[in-house]
């Protein structure tokens, strides 16, 4: 989802030679991502972090990391999920995981509770909670 480029790599070694730092990355597809601040700890020092995430799978991964701890975690969104004109970076209080079923195939959608209050869904055709099965709670 993020592209990086050889001529955006910064010729340093950030903590290990097979890490790399980079001053841009281009972002591939027109789809939401997210933005979350996170404390890092080693047991000796705490630095702030911030990670871009193309999936909400992701957010799971910082949570179970226990040198992790989240600040807060935003949903940047495209003008067709958050229906403006313009891309929008939202704090976000929660996000689910369910299941909408179509004639003959299932799909997987995701709830972006917004702490506005607003509820943005994964897809343009869903408009409320009641075409969503199996709803699993993957950040709060």
């Amino acid at each position: 989802m993020f592209q990086t480029y050889e001529s955006a790599k910064y010729p340093i070694f950030w903590k290990d030679v097979d890490e790399s730092v980079y001053s841009y990355a281009e972002l591939m597809v027109n789809s939401s991502w997210f933005y979350a601040d996170c404390k890092l700890t080693d047991g000796v020092d705490t630095v702030t972090s911030t990670y871009l995430l193309s999936m909400s799978s992701q957010i799971k991964d910082l949570i179970n990391n226990p040198d992790i701890s989240i600040r807060s975690i935003y949903l940047v969104s495209p003008p067709y999920l958050n229906r403006t004109d313009s891309w929008n970076m939202s704090p976000l209080a929660k996000v689910s995981v369910g299941k909408v079923t179509n004639e003959d195939y299932e799909s997987n959608i995701e709830i972006y509770e917004l702490e506005s209050g607003e509820i943005l869904y994964s897809s343009s055709d869903i408009d409320s909670h009641e075409q969503i099965e199996d709803i699993n709670v993957v950040y709060s």
